[in-house]
């Protein structure tokens, strides 16, 4: 960057040009620093060749001298001849260090600095630090930041003009906006996944499987496609409905917020509600369930336990009050259980979910003298593709414990699709339905990546 000199000069002779900033706020407030405290930060000009400066940083605090009716103003004086691109790096490079800069600000600034600078010294192709050009590393060093910062910020800048329609002004702050970039970037490397899924898997009998497995998983309202499935013809059911209790409040701590998801996607159902939705849900279920079947349904035992049993009973269903349960541990035992609660000081960790397990006839249990408890580690939340995913190898254990090899699964809210998957290892058919389509593309995204892989 060339050299500048200090030297006071005259408002008059200083011309505002084109400005990166448009809008400068708080003028009143900054005129009124400058004349209690001095002007802290010259601004910069440029030396004009038929006379005057052309001013490059520092709009405000010369708006701010202008309403002070000040006739001179300190500046670092740049001289003539720069190029336009010089220009505007050294416009980017003042306004980089303001102190009311917004991370939505920093960022775009940060990136605009790197082009310029590649555009003006060329892009550094060598490691050498006295190499010429300038790189991600020159630029950090410049404006004093690490490496990874910059980085970081190049990348949410472009995930912000890629996505405009994200109100990024409005999150908290930096971190936020970081944490929401990185989450944009997985849905859009899932839906990469399924592009390539579905244009290049070959017509042999593995990709067959593979299709039909991804095709398993629908896309859309369970009480839609539910009413196309004939009457008495699922031998199993597996429901893990919404619970009614406020799930992203109960989650805040516990992996949620490593997920982003639409309304359309995760839709927790009103409290005041709950009740004909599960009712329905349960109606539906015993009309496709053949005889002598079962039907397995996760539930929130606070406050629904009673609820739930009661709703299920009046469809049709006999079912009795003692729910099984998975402890989240290495074994039933309850081995390394992982607890969760957002009130330590009042509440105990809790480590386990139940599920009651419902008849429509008289089904017989396949795994017979097995106990209720199910112990098996829960998913790390940096794994889960969906915020109530279980482990694989739960709900094969689970599955295979009701029903036997050839029969047909319905899971009518399919979530991360691990059920789906669960049962095709087990040589069951299923199928399920959800409302989230980054959902089933993350789990078509793993059929991509050859991580379901039939037995």
């Amino acid at each position: 960057m060339a050299e500048s000199r200090l030297a006071v000069v005259p408002l008059a002779e200083i011309e505002m040009g084109e400005r990166f900033r448009k809008d400068y706020k708080n003028i009143p407030e900054l005129a009124q620093d400058i004349k209690t405290r001095g002007l802290i930060l010259p601004i910069a000009v440029m030396e004009k060749a038929e006379g005057g400066y052309l001013l490059l940083a520092g709009g405000r605090r010369l708006t701010a001298h202008q309403l002070l009716n000040s006739e001179t103003i300190e500046c670092k004086v740049f001289p003539s001849g720069l190029s336009e691109l010089e220009i505007r790096c050294i416009e980017l490079m003042e306004n980089v260090v303001r102190e009311d800069l917004s991370f939505f600000e920093e960022a775009n600034l940060q990136r605009e600095i790197l082009k310029l600078q590649k555009a003006i010294h060329g892009e550094k192709v060598s490691t050498n630090p006295d190499a010429p050009g300038a790189s991600q590393q020159t630029v950090a060093n410049l404006l004093g930041i690490s490496r990874e910062k910059l980085r970081q910020n190049i990348e949410l800048a472009n995930t912000m003009e890629m996505f405009p329609d994200v109100d990024w002004k409005n999150l908290k702050n930096r971190q936020e906006a970081v944490r929401l970039k990185d989450n944009i970037g997985k849905l859009v490397v899932r839906q990469e996944a399924v592009k390539r899924f579905e244009k290049e898997v070959n017509p042999n009998q593995h990709s067959r499987m593979l299709k039909r497995i991804a095709d398993s998983y629908i896309h859309g309202n369970f009480f839609d496609h539910v009413q196309e499935v004939p009457d008495n013809s699922i031998n199993l059911v597996e429901i893990d409905p919404p619970y009614a209790i406020n799930l992203e409040k109960a989650k805040a701590k516990t992996g949620i917020g490593n997920f982003t998801y639409s309304q359309e996607s995760y839709n927790e159902i009103d409290r005041d509600e709950y009740g004909s939705f599960m009712f329905r849900v349960f109606k539906e279920c015993y009309r496709v369930l053949a005889p002598n079947s079962f039907l397995l349904c996760w539930f929130s035992p606070d406050p629904w336990f009673h609820e739930i049993l009661s709703w299920i009973r009046q469809v049709g269903f006999t079912c009795r009050g003692l729910p099984c349960v998975w402890v989240k541990g290495e074994d039933e035992l309850g081995t390394d259980a992982n607890g969760q609660t957002l009130s330590p000081m009042r509440h105990l960790a809790s480590s386990y979910e139940m599920f009651f397990y419902a008849k429509k006839g008289d089904p017989r249990i396949v795994k017979q003298g097995r106990s209720n408890v199910f112990g098996f580690k829960p998913v790390s939340p940096n794994l889960k593709t969906h915020p109530t995913e279980r482990p694989k190898e739960l709900m094969r254990e689970i599955l295979s414990t009701f029903a036997i090899e050839g029969s047909k699964v319905m899971i009518p809210f399919a979530g991360s699709g691990v059920t789906i998957e669960a049962a095709y290892e087990e040589q069951m058919m299923a199928f399920g339905m959800d409302l989230g389509l980054e959902f089933k593309e993350a789990f078509v995204a793993k059929l991509y990546n050859k991580t379901i892989l039939p037995q």
